[in-house]
C-alpha cells in the first residue's frame, strides 16, 4: 500500500517542478518574478484565503513577502500592492497599460456592456462615460449638491432621536434616498435601489457568487447555474427600475415638475439618454453601496475612542454656537473633517480595493509582471504603512491635523479633505463620485456629533460597559461592521427640539413631493407588482411611528400630562436605574414646549409615552 502513495508523491512533486521550470522560462532575461507565498499547480494559494476578513490575510503577506508581491489562485495571477507610492508608480505613473479592469466570473460582460462604468474595460465606452460621469458631478456639485443631503440629514438624524438600535436600517435609507434624488430628483427608487445594488455587490464579491473563486464555473449553462439565474433576475428588476426613472423624469422636463438631478441635466442638455441612464444608474448604485460603510464605522470609533466625540462636539459648539453643521460651514470644523478622513483610513470601506488587470507585460524594478495580472491596491495596507500613519491601528484624527503627523497638511480651512486619499482609487480609475460622499459623511458625522452622546452600552445588571467587536466586518467586497449595540443618546433638550424642528421642516418638503408624484412615479412600479416601488423584504420607515406615539392634540393649551408604560417583566421591574431625560411636548407633531431635564425611572425593557 505504501509504493502507490510514494508514487503518487513524486508524480506531484514532478509535476511542481515542471510547473515551476515553465513558469521561470516565462521571464524575459534579466528579470525575475514577484516574491510570494509558494504556490500549487494551478489552484495557487486559495485554500490559505479565508472567508472573511481576507485582507487581513492579504496584509499578512505583505508583512513577509514585502510592498509589492503575487498570489496565483486558479490560474491568475494576482499582485498585491500595500505601499502608496509604488500604487502611485504604477497604476497613476502607468496608468496607460494599468487601466483596465478584470473580467467577474460571475458577470462575464463587465468589460464590455456598458452598465457599469466602474467595471467596464478601458474601452471607447468608457472614456466617453468617465466624461459624462464628471461633467455631471462637476454640474450638481456646483449647486451644492441641490441640498438633497441636508434634507436626508434631518431625516436620518430624527430616525435616530427615536430608535437608535436600528441605525442600520436608517444609515441604508440616508445614503440610498440621497443618491436617489441626486439621480433622479426623487426618493421613490430608493427601496429598490437598495435590492438591486446589494444584489450586484454579491454578484462582483469573491465572497458572494461562488464563479468568482472556481471560475470554471461560468461556463455551467444557465438553466441550471443558480448563480446566473439570481444574476438575470437582478438585472432585469434594475434595468426596469433605471428605465422607469429615466421615463419620470422626461414626463416632468416636459411638463416642468422635474426636480435638479444628474439625469434632468443630461435630458435638458440633450445627451444620449441610454448611456446618461446607465452612467447615471452606476453613480446611484455606488453611493448606495459605500457610503453608509463609513457612517457604521464612525459610531464603532466613538464608542472605542469617546474622547474625539469629545473634541468634535467642543468644536462645534464653538464654531457653530450651538447649530447643527451645515456644509457651508465646511471651513470652520477641520476637526471634524479629519474625523471623516480618519474614519475611512482607520476602517476601509474597501479593504481590498477595486482591481485593475494590466493590459501589457511590463517591468518594476527587475520584477517581471505578466500582462492579464490583477492588480490590487490592497487599501487596508496602504493605510497601515507606519511610515506614512504612525501607529497606524490607533484611530487618531490628529495625524491630519497636527504638524507633527507627515500627513498634515495647510491651511486647516482647507485641509484636511478626500481629494486625492488613496481610499478613493489611483489613476484613471479614480472615484469620481468625491463630493458626495465627502458631503454626506460630513454632514451625518456631524449632525450625530452635534446632536448624540454615541457610547458603549452599560449592562443593567452588572452596570459595567458592554462589549463592541473592534473588527468584525462583512466578508463582501464593500465591507460594513458586523452589527453591535451602542447608546446614541440625545445630548440635551434643545436638541432634541432642534432635530424636531429640522425634521418637520424635511417632512413637509416630503409630503408635497408625494402630492407632485402621486399616480406618476408609483403606477410604473406597482404594475409589475413592486407595490409602488418598496423592495420585496425591504419595508422602509421613517421612525414616524415611534414620533407619533409622542403627538400631542392640536388645541391651544394641549394636554400636558402624560404617563409612562413599560413591556419589561416582573423581574426586570427589579433593576432600576435613574437617568435624566429631556421632556419635549409636542403640537401637532412640531415642537411645542421644552421641560428642563427631569428624572424619571428607567428600567430594562421598552419604554414608551401612552
Amino acid at each position: 500500500m505504501a509504493f502507490p502513495f510514494a508514487l503518487l508523491a513524486l508524480v506531484g512533486l514532478a509535476l511542481v517542478a515542471i510547473h515551476q521550470y515553465l513558469e521561470r522560462r516565462r521571464l524575459p532575461p534579466g528579470t525575475r518574478p514577484l516574491p510570494g507565498p509558494w504556490n500549487l499547480p494551478y489552484i495557487g494559494r486559495v485554500h490559505d484565503i479565508p472567508t472573511s476578513g481576507a485582507w487581513l490575510k492579504f496584509f499578512e503577506w505583505s508583512k513577509t513577502y514585502g510592498p509589492i508581491y503575487q498570489t496565483k489562485m486558479f490560474g491568475t495571477t494576482h499582485v498585491w500592492i500595500s505601499s502608496e507610492q509604488v500604487a502611485h508608480e504604477l497604476l497613476s505613473k502607468r496608468a496607460p497599460i494599468y487601466s483596465d479592469r478584470p473580467t467577474i466570473p460571475n458577470l462575464p460582460d463587465n468589460r464590455t456592456s456598458g452598465d457599469y462604468l466602474a467595471l467596464l474595460g478601458r474601452t471607447e465606452t468608457w472614456k466617453r462615460q468617465r466624461k459624462l460621469c464628471n461633467h455631471l458631478m462637476h454640474t450638481s456639485a456646483l449647486a451644492s449638491l441641490h441640498s438633497y443631503p441636508s434634507h436626508e440629514r434631518s431625516r436620518f438624524l430624527n430616525q435616530m432621536l427615536h430608535d437608535p438600535s436600528n441605525y442600520i436600517e436608517w444609515v441604508e435609507q440616508f445614503t440610498s434616498r440621497t443618491v436617489s434624488r441626486l439621480s433622479w430628483g426623487t426618493a421613490h427608487p430608493a427601496q429598490v435601489l437598495r435590492k438591486t445594488t446589494f444584489g450586484l455587490l454579491e454578484t462582483i464579491s469573491p465572497s458572494g457568487a461562488l464563479p468568482n473563486v472556481l471560475s470554471f464555473l461560468k461556463h455551467v449553462p444557465e438553466v441550471i447555474s443558480p448563480w446566473k439565474q439570481k444574476e438575470r433576475a437582478r438585472h432585469e428588476l434594475e434595468g426596469k427600475l433605471f428605465r422607469d426613472n429615466v421615463a419620470f423624469v422626461q414626463n416632468g422636463v416636459e411638463n416642468g415638475t422635474a426636480a435638479p438631478s444628474f439625469i434632468r441635466t443630461s435630458i435638458e442638455e440633450g445627451g444620449d439618454t441610454g448611456e446618461a441612464m446607465r452612467v447615471v444608474g452606476l453613480m446611484a448604485i455606488a453611493g448606495a453601496l459605500t457610503i453608509g460603510s463609513p457612517i457604521q464605522s464612525y459610531f464603532l470609533a466613538m464608542c472605542h475612542y469617546p474622547e474625539w466625540q469629545g473634541k468634535l462636539q467642543e468644536e462645534i459648539d464653538s464654531a457653530l454656537g450651538g447649530e447643527c453643521p451645515r456644509w457651508e460651514d465646511r471651513e470652520k470644523l477641520p476637526v471634524l473633517r479629519a474625523v471623516v478622513k480618519e474614519v475611512i483610513r482607520w476602517r476601509p470601506p474597501v479593504p481590498t480595493g477595486i482591481p485593475h488587470a494590466i493590459e501589457k507585460d511590463d517591468i518594476y524594478n527587475g520584477y517581471f509582471i505578466p500582462a492579464g495580472a490583477t492588480i490590487h491596491a490592497l487599501e487596508w495596507g496602504i493605510t497601515r504603512d507606519p511610515q506614512t500613519y504612525p501607529s497606524p491601528e490607533e484611530f487618531n484624527p490628529a495625524r491630519w491635523l497636527s504638524p507633527d503627523y507627515p500627513t498634515f497638511r495647510a491651511p486647516l480651512t482647507q485641509y484636511p479633505n478626500l481629494s486625492g486619499f488613496s481610499q478613493f482609487g489611483f489613476g484613471r480609475r479614480t472615484c469620481q463620485g468625491i463630493p458626495i460622499v465627502e458631503q454626506d459623511l460630513f454632514l451625518a458625522m456631524g449632525g450625530m456629533a452635534w446632536a448624540f452622546d454615541v457610547r458603549k452600552k452599560i449592562d443593567a445588571v452588572t452596570g459595567k460597559e458592554m462589549d463592541v467587536h473592534w473588527n468584525d466586518y462583512t466578508p463582501l467586497l464593500i465591507a460594513k461592521p458586523v452589527r453591535f449595540e451602542f447608546d446614541a443618546k440625545p445630548r440635551d433638550s434643545v436638541k432634541v427640539m432642534k432635530v424636531r424642528e429640522m425634521w418637520a421642516v424635511a417632512r413637509e418638503e416630503e409630503e408635497r413631493e408625494k402630492v407632485e408624484t402621486e399616480g406618476r412615479y408609483e403606477f410604473e412600479f406597482s404594475k409589475e407588482g413592486l407595490d409602488g416601488g418598496k423592495a420585496p423584504g425591504v419595508e422602509e420607515d421613517d421612525g414616524s411611528d415611534c414620533e407619533r406615539e409622542m403627538e400631542r392634540d392640536s388645541s391651544p393649551e394641549p394636554d400636558l400630562s402624560f404617563s409612562l408604560r413599560s413591556e419589561s417583566s416582573e423581574e426586570e421591574l427589579e433593576s432600576e436605574e435613574e437617568m435624566e431625560l429631556p421632556i419635549v411636548f409636542e403640537k401637532g407633531g412640531v415642537p411645542w414646549k421644552t421641560e428642563p431635564m427631569m428624572t424619571v425611572i428607567e428600567v430594562p425593557g421598552a419604554w414608551r409615552w401612552a
